[in-house]
């Protein structure tokens, strides 16, 4: 009879451990990420060995970029390298099976998970594939990561990067190239515009030559993942979804009235102005060459990949939308999109992060962890705009931006300083939103205060006392330093 008690006392709490909050994690210890920066810092200068041939100009030139190539390795992984109990190992996992699936690999390859928001993997060096964590949230499932890393792979084992910085640097010191520029030095008229059309064609070569090496990259990233256990139909498909990756995943317009719009704060949130009429318009704006091609995107030229890749496969390919095929592959997509939100937040673009947590509300509503973000990217908006560095934190609008982010950029460009108390407290009894409840994270209990402050003063003894808890349960919290911002230091006066 105890037992029968005891598995129904579980089932009734069931439904609630599965929806137990999942929260981005931290970790205020750097060792591992510094050592981990300094490794693979040294793998990369190791593997891009100065020629021995050449000028001596040009030599110095490859050491130099070499230097500054190996320094990026190690800053993209100090400060960046995603180095949790879920996301990381799982990553990691796929990496390894597919070096035991190709031991003609190099072994000494290390994957790392980025932070960094944006969509996107790369090879650096000849001994590191990145993989940024904006890119998980937009695959559905296994099989297209493991493409992906495949893809970087395959920029590994062909020395991509080692093969295009020497034929860059030897066509940019080459004799043609030094003899042209004396030519143009030595006109009498329009050297401005003469070195600049040298300079776009040294470009576009370039754009040439990586453009061949993408196309390698899918054949033998291709043949790779067919060494695996991976479904090779989904590489088709992962190209499809990097054409239209730089598109929200959600497309919805964001219901800014419903969120921040209420009794006390009565504000119309609308799309954009309609533009004036002038007498002196004589032609519709254009959109030049580069803003019509997919020159622009963070993966061009798809469209040609996936037909190259669609021929490899003899035609058989995924296309469409594509099932996730596994629970954990689904897990890793909702902690991946939450890591999203804080990445945004702590690299400071706030902007990018109220976008992101709004629209992830939009299918998750009653999501704690969301909605502390939208009130803490509130309160950091609301500082810098108090410090006037408000632009620093605040994107300008433009045609390469998403309609629905122009839609808020422009609705936070219009806030004044004492706008951000209506928008806290409408936001906080916006429909949907979770019953209050005593903090029980750090997320949460730095919300209240962000809602605390926004509403009253830091003086107010409301909030001086969630001060106080905060700072004893979290003395390294991650949101010490924007919630309790030290003294600026008084000038001193001059003599």
């Amino acid at each position: 009879m105890l037992r029968l008690l005891f598995l129904l006392a579980l089932g009734a709490l069931g439904p609630l451990a599965g929806r137990a909050q999942e929260l981005p994690y931290y970790s205020p210890d750097t060792t591992q990420r510094h050592q981990l920066a300094v490794a693979q810092r040294n793998a990369a200068k190791a593997g891009l060995l100065v020629p021995k041939t050449g000028s001596s100009e040009f030599r110095d030139h490859y050491r130099r970029v070499v230097d500054e190539a190996s320094a990026d390795v190690y800053n993209s992984i100090r400060y960046s390298a995603l180095l949790d109990p879920v996301l990381e190992p799982y990553v990691q996992r796929v990496f390894a099976r597919i070096l035991a699936a190709n031991p003609q690999l190099p072994a000494t390859t290390r994957l790392v998970l980025s932070r960094n928001p944006e969509p996107n993997a790369h090879a650096a060096g000849n001994s590191t594939v990145l993989l940024n964590l904006g890119l998980l949230p937009r695959l559905e499932n296994e099989s297209q990561l493991a493409y992906i890393l495949c893809h970087e792979l395959a920029h590994v084992a062909c020395r991509h990067l080692e093969t295009g910085l020497r034929e860059r640097l030897l066509a940019l010191h080459s004799k043609q190239m030094k003899q042209e520029f004396r030519r143009i030095i030595d006109s009498e008229y329009n050297i401005s515009s003469q070195i600049k059309a040298l300079a776009l064609g040294f470009s576009l070569n370039t754009n040439y030559h990586h453009r061949r090496f993408e196309k390698q990259a899918d054949s033998l990233g291709y043949a790779l993942l067919a060494r695996t256990s991976y479904d090779t139909p989904q590489a088709y498909r992962t190209l499809q979804l990097l054409d239209g990756v730089d598109r929200p995943e959600n497309p919805s317009p964001l219901p800014l009235r419903a969120y921040f719009s209420c009794a006390e704060f009565p504000r119309p949130f609308g799309a954009a102005p309609a533009r004036s009429a002038s007498i002196f318009t004589v032609k519709a704006a254009e959109q030049t060459v580069l803003e019509t091609s997919d020159t622009l995107k963070s993966h061009p030229d798809c469209g040609k990949r996936m037909r190259y890749v669609q021929a490899l496969a003899g035609g058989r390919v995924a296309e469409g939308p594509q099932p996730s095929g596994s629970p954990e592959f689904e897990r890793i997509r909702r902690l991946s999109r939450l890591e999203l939100v804080q990445s945004w937040f702590d690299y400071e673009c706030y902007d990018h992060a109220l976008f992101e947590a709004l629209q992830q509300l939009g299918q998750d509503p009653g999501n704690f962890y969301l909605r502390d973000m939208v009130q803490l990217s509130l309160f950091a908006l609301h500082q810098h705009l108090q410090t006037h560095t408000y632009s620093e934190v605040v994107s300008n609008i433009s045609p390469r931006h998403d309609a629905g982010f122009n839609v808020l950029l422009r609705a936070l460009n219009d806030l004044q300083l004492d706008d951000f108390r209506g928008l806290s407290a409408c936001f906080a009894q916006a429909d949907g939103a979770p019953a209050p409840v005593a903090p029980t994270n750090e997320f949460a209990l730095a919300a209240r205060y962000a809602s605390t402050v926004l509403a009253a003063e830091p003086s107010a003894p409301a909030a001086l006392a969630l001060r106080a808890d905060y700072e004893r349960q979290y003395p390294k919290g991650r949101f010490t330093e924007l919630l309790f911002p030290a003294p600026m230091p008084k000038a001193k006066g001059r003599h």
